[in-house]
Parts: structure tokens; sequence; C-alpha cells
């Protein structure tokens, strides 16, 4: 009797942990980058650590790259159910009422964004106008954008000169009297090398992994603007997750948030540390023109935010202003 105790326990214990593996959600996560590009990636592996942190075995993800889905088309897949959450940037989808691009235009306080509101609206907007739940919105670090160049600034400005770079960086290209150019980032390296452009508007950590240094030897300074990254999910898939579930991506995404400003800067050190040795230099924007360079980018991505999604913009735009995380 008393083995047969054991034996009963032991079947026991074995069909709890089986339930408990079958149980497990596992979500497949569809990417805009590879790890390739590890200043912009690491939002997303840092999140995925979070998770086991969190739930241990209990969340699982798999995830995608480009290479499965190109970014500017991965908004629709997750939100048909083809996949289960989207890490991306807004500007990929903008067409496409992606309204979390504006959040660049936004300091990297992650702490401001939920306090102020502006995280709440921006998780009704995507559930009500996408069908998809915010997860995260997070920035990769406080240093944001830049601009590098073939040739250093010249009389304060890059007049003339043709800048690669998509809508968002449109304002601050065009206030020095340079020329838009929108190509993917895939074709910077040989449109530099060839000559096709004279710069490209990148967050300001990327030169390294992309190998920009090698042919574009300036990078101008000061930095502006955030690069925030939303993590959505699709809302069919969330409701059918349970309560601890959802609790485990809802904090690992709120960790998330608050560690990526710290760990974002230590990889920008590094990578100007780096760059410094292989020879890039700075070039300076006239400390006169700074404060009409912040204020253009944020003025047009604030722009592009009310074309695309009207009144959710303004009443975003206000909350913004009135927490004092945005001009």
């Amino acid at each position: 009797m008393k083995l047969r105790s054991v034996l009963t326990s032991a079947l026991a214990a074995g069909v709890m942990m089986t339930a408990t593996s079958v149980s497990a959600a596992n979500l497949k996560v569809l990417a805009s980058w590879n790890k390739n590009i590890w200043p912009t990636y690491v939002v997303l592996d840092t999140f995925v650590k979070n998770v086991a942190k969190v739930g241990g075995d209990k969340v699982n993800l798999r995830i995608s790259g480009p290479e499965v889905v190109p970014p500017f088309e991965q908004l629709q897949p997750v939100k048909s159910g083809v996949f289960d959450i989207l890490f991306t940037h807004g500007v990929y989808h903008v067409g496409s009422k992606g309204l979390a691009a504006i959040a660049d235009a936004m300091t990297a306080d992650p702490v401001g964004k939920r306090s102020s509101g502006v995280w709440d609206s921006l998780d009704k907007f995507y559930q009500k106008t996408h069908s998809l739940k915010l997860l995260a919105i997070s920035p990769s670090s406080t240093a944001g954008y830049h601009i590098f160049l073939k040739d250093p600034i010249k009389g304060g400005s890059w007049d003339g000169r043709k800048i690669r770079g998509t809508q968002t960086y449109h304002g601050v290209i065009k206030l020095f009297g340079g020329e838009p150019v929108v190509m993917p980032g895939s074709q910077v390296y040989s449109a530099l090398e060839k000559g096709v452009v004279d710069g490209a508007a990148w967050p300001a950590a990327g030169m390294l992994s992309m190998k920009h240094f090698e042919v574009a030897k300036y990078k101008v300074r000061p930095t502006f603007g955030t690069s925030t990254l939303p993590i959505l999910m699709n809302m069919n898939s969330w409701k059918k997750l349970n309560a601890e579930e959802k609790g485990i991506l809802l904090q690992a995404g709120e960790m998330t948030e608050l560690q990526m400003p710290w760990i974002g800067d230590e990889l920008q050190a590094q990578e100007d540390a780096k760059l410094a040795k292989l020879g890039v230099k700075i070039t300076q924007i006239p400390a006169d023109k700074v404060a009409a360079m912040k204020k253009a980018f944020s003025d047009s991505l604030w722009a592009l935010g009310e074309k695309c999604c009207g009144d959710d913009a303004k009443k975003m735009r206000d909350l913004a202003k009135k927490a004092g995380i945005s001009p």
C-alpha cells in the first residue's frame, strides 16, 4: 500500500508538471531588427530577460525578425494574429496610424509617460485603432538621434547636402539646408560609399554595428529627441492569457522601460569611445541653433502625429506638455 501511495503521488506530480508545461503561454514575437542592430535590439532582449525573471517558464517567447516579414509590413500580421507580439518603431507604420512615433518627441523619462497619462492614452489608442495591447513604450537610451556626415559642418549648416532620413528627421535636415532622401537603412552604407547621399540620420548608437564609420567620419552633436520603441500584443492573444501571464508581461514591460535609459547610455558611451579610436570626429551644431534643432524635431513629429491620428495626437501632446516631457 505504501508503494502504491508513493507511485500514485509520483504520477500525480508528473501529471502536474506536464500540465504546467502544456499550459505555459507560448508567444510568437515579430521584431523589426535583428541582433546585428544591437543598440536597438537590446530593448527586446531586455524585455525577454525580464519576462524570464518575473515568470520563469510560464511565458515563452519565440522571436522572428525582418528576414521573415519586412519592418514596414509587420503591423498587419500581428493584428491578424499570425504573430502575437510586435517589437517595432511607430514611424514604420505611421501611414497606418502609427501614433507611437510621437513618443520620440518626449524625453526618455518612463515614469513621466506613465504618470502623465500618455502611456494609458497610447494603450487605449492602439486597442481601439489596431486591436493591439501596449506592453511597453521603452526608450533605447537618453541620447536619441543624430546626423552623421562624410564632411564636417561648414558655416553652421549642411546646406545643399543630401541626408538620408525617414519622415521624423525631415524637420532637422531641412532646418540646416539639407535635402532629405528616404531609403531603407540597409542601403545607407552603399549610398554613402557611392556618394548618393552626403550623410544620414540615425539613432545615436549604431554607427559601429552598421559600420557607417567606414564611409562617414563625422558625427553631429548634440543629439536630439528620444528613440522610443513600442512592444505591442494582439488583443485576441492577450485575452487568451490568464491573469498571472498578463501580469508577467506588463511587469516585464515596465521593468524594461525603467532599465533601458541606463543600459542604453552605457552602450552609447562604449560606442563613442570605440568610434573615437577609429577616427570618427565630432562636428558641432552652433550653440545658438541647438534649441531650434530640438524644436524642429519635436514639431515635425507632432505634426506627423496629427496628420496620421488627429485629435488623439493633440490630446497626447497636451498631456506631455503639461507633464513637462515634451515642448
